[in-house]
């Protein structure tokens, strides 16, 4: 079967801010490569129509980097169709959508630190309308996800285990415990396990933590905050971090499909330091809820569950698949050994088998996956041999119900996803010659594509590395692709059309 089509590509690429007027090139310099726009993964509105993601400035002379949240159409054309800043008056980071399209949550320090807030969104004109403050912790929030029924936000906080508790009783002794330690004289700490301290940032006797708030309490709020009347519960108490420590990359935790679940990594060992035993556990959405205070934590501890328990090595990112049948997640299989490459892995909810989607392939070291909105495919970017292609896998093959993976996307990608019709594969792309890019693929089961890009910027640069967009923001790039037959190694680089 041959393959007659013809693709086109958007990319929101990252170009240097540079004046209208021609200016000589130089070599490429530290203070060129700050001016670059840092572009975050890309997230599709439920409705497809729109692309939003995050954009750090960098402030040479005032140290700081700020995040900003872009927007950009996946169809293109008209006036207000060019990717642009969506809120402007506050720092903004790690956008995500509501399931209904007109909400997305992002974080904020505008307000009592790191918090999560609700951004009011008008889809047919893409712009926000209004946005409010949803949380008001003292230990600050982080890593927000929108449960797939919208009713729930979790999100993730650095706090102190011995608070474990009811909600309320949690809150005011973080607060407390904070309070005491901004207060007092005495600065020095004290250690008397490993670990105590990840790169800059001391431990300080506290804990990573996944928290659930209830999203429709603030429903109509005005701007500044919600009425709190139900505050957020902790779904992972004890002294351990929950997510686990991690670099980036895709979330260490995740809902499934109909929001009453969570899985996430831990790593339960006496001694983490020397372990990369890493879990993962499966606790309910509602456990904890209605207890007193000395049953609160017991109760979330009873129905949480190790589903990983016979990997003594790492198991991590989560995510489960649209039907609700699988959770896929990635796994090492030697103890102790960060280096190891990282398994795709199935785990039927049903029957509680485990699967090994990459066993055959030695060389895969999976990064960052999506499932297809269907079910029956999963893509997926891995290392190679200096490049990370996307490859995609057949869940319904001849192979014990799956088919070899086959590489679909040369380059070196990231932050895999897909629009929620399963039609447009969306991913982020760099090379030694550009920053990273988001683009767009339109996907056939059949084809498997070699992509050229025309660069639709001036062609007056600044530096002698790529062409500059006057404009500052990242440009739109159009991307033609030649649809062709390939093996599952597809080794032919992307190469610029005059």
């Amino acid at each position: 079967m041959r393959c007659l089509f013809l693709f086109l590509f958007l990319a929101a690429s990252l170009l240097l801010a540079f004046p209208a007027f021609p200016q000589a090139k130089h070599p490429f310099t530290f203070e060129d490569m700050m001016k670059l726009k840092r572009v975050g993964a890309p997230e599709v509105s439920p409705d497809g129509k729109w692309v939003i993601f995050s954009v750090v400035d960098v402030d040479l002379e005032a140290n700081t980097k700020t995040p900003h949240i872009w927007i950009v159409p996946t169809a293109g054309g008209g006036s207000n169709q060019k990717e642009r800043e969506i809120i402007a008056d506050q720092d903004a980071d790690r956008p995500r959508w509501a399931p209904d399209g007109k909400r997305f949550a992002f974080l904020s320090t505008k307000d009592g630190g790191s918090q999560v807030w609700i951004a009011e969104f008008d889809g047919a004109a893409g712009v926000v309308t209004r946005v409010h403050r949803l949380t008001d912790i003292a230990t600050e929030a982080a890593g927000e996800l929108w449960s797939p029924d919208g009713k729930n936000i979790l999100f993730t906080s650095v706090v102190y285990p011995g608070c474990d508790g009811t909600p309320d009783a949690e809150g005011a002794c973080n607060a407390k415990k904070l309070k005491e330690a901004e207060q007092s004289k005495v600065k020095a700490q004290i250690f008397d396990h490993l670990l105590y301290r990840h790169w800059n940032a001391y431990k300080e006797g506290k804990r990573s933590h996944i928290f659930v708030e209830v999203v429709d309490a603030c429903e109509g709020t005005a701007e500044g905050g919600c009425p709190h009347m139900n505050p957020p519960r902790d779904l992972t108490p004890g002294d351990y971090d929950a997510p686990v420590f991690s670099l980036g990359g895709q979330d260490n935790y995740a809902f499934s499909p109909d929001g009453q679940e969570i899985c996430y990594a831990s790593n339960h060992d006496k001694n983490p330091a020397a372990s990369t035993n890493n879990d993962l556990w499966i606790v309910p959405v509602n456990a904890g809820r209605g207890t007193d205070y000395v049953e609160a934590a017991a109760e979330v501890l009873a129905q949480t569950k190790n589903i990983t328990a016979d990997n003594p090595a790492s198991d991590s990112t989560p995510l489960y698949s649209p039907d609700g049948r699988y959770i896929a997640y990635r796994a090492q299989q030697r103890p102790g050994y960060e280096a190891d490459r990282f398994r795709l892995m199935l785990y039927d909810r049903k029957t509680r088998d485990k699967k090994n989607l990459t066993e055959p392939f030695e060389e895969f070291s999976v990064r960052t996956y999506v499932w297809a909105p269907d079910s029956s495919q999963i893509y997926f970017s891995h290392e190679d041999r200096g490049t990370a292609p996307i490859a995609i896998l057949e869940l319904r093959g001849p192979r014990n119900g799956t088919s070899d993976p086959v590489d679909a996307v040369p380059g070196f990608n990231d932050d895999v996803t897909t629009t929620p019709d399963g039609k447009i594969l969306l991913f982020t792309r760099m090379a030694l010659d550009h920053p990273i890019e988001i683009r767009m693929l339109p996907l056939s089961r059949a084809c498997r594509v070699r992509c050229s890009r025309i660069s639709t910027s001036p062609s007056s640069p600044q530096s002698s590395c790529r062409p500059s967009n006057p404009s500052g923001s990242p440009g739109l790039m159009a991307t033609r692709s030649k649809a062709s037959w390939s093996s599952r190694r597809t080794s032919t680089p992307a190469r610029n059309i005059p």
